[in-house]
């Protein structure tokens, strides 16, 4: 009885886990196989840099990051990417990727963000306790 009731803890304590921001010493470049596509930097183009939190959850799984639609960039925790696209709307997807339990993901998540000509964003990709990931701006890096 005690020995389930100390799994039932941790379980409860590890699917109550979402993901958090890293610190800036602890942020690891994502290799370049792993990275698809809008990665040549052209004059005018928006530079969006994507940052994927630490955390328990989803960690044994890559989070795919798609602009407008196409595949671009694969990211493990703890790991940036720093791509170039023109100004304008463009939509940012990501979904969790990989086997096993990783294959169970949820649906992609998209959300739709506007740049201009030479700006650079900074997105977190963060993923909840039900194993949703989701992009959203941040001023922390």
């Amino acid at each position: 009885m005690k020995k389930s009731l100390i799994l039932v803890v941790i379980v409860s304590f590890l699917s109550g886990c979402s993901t958090t921001p890293l610190s800036l010493n602890e942020i690891k470049d994502v290799p370049r196989e792993r990275i698809f596509g809008y990665q040549n930097k052209v004059d005018n183009y928006a530079n969006l840099v994507l940052i994927r939190d630490k955390g328990l959850v989803g960690s044994g799984c890559y989070i795919n990051v798609f602009i407008n639609g196409q595949e671009v960039a694969e990211l493990e925790t703890k790991e940036r990417v720093s791509l170039y696209a023109p100004s304008g709307n463009i939509i940012i997807g990501s979904s969790l990727q990989g086997s096993g339990l990783c294959s169970f993901n949820p649906p992609r998540r998209e959300r739709e963000f506007s740049f201009k000509d030479g700006e650079r964003k900074v997105f977190r990709l963060s993923i909840d306790q039900n194993g949703n990931t989701d992009i959203t701006p941040t001023t922390l890096y």
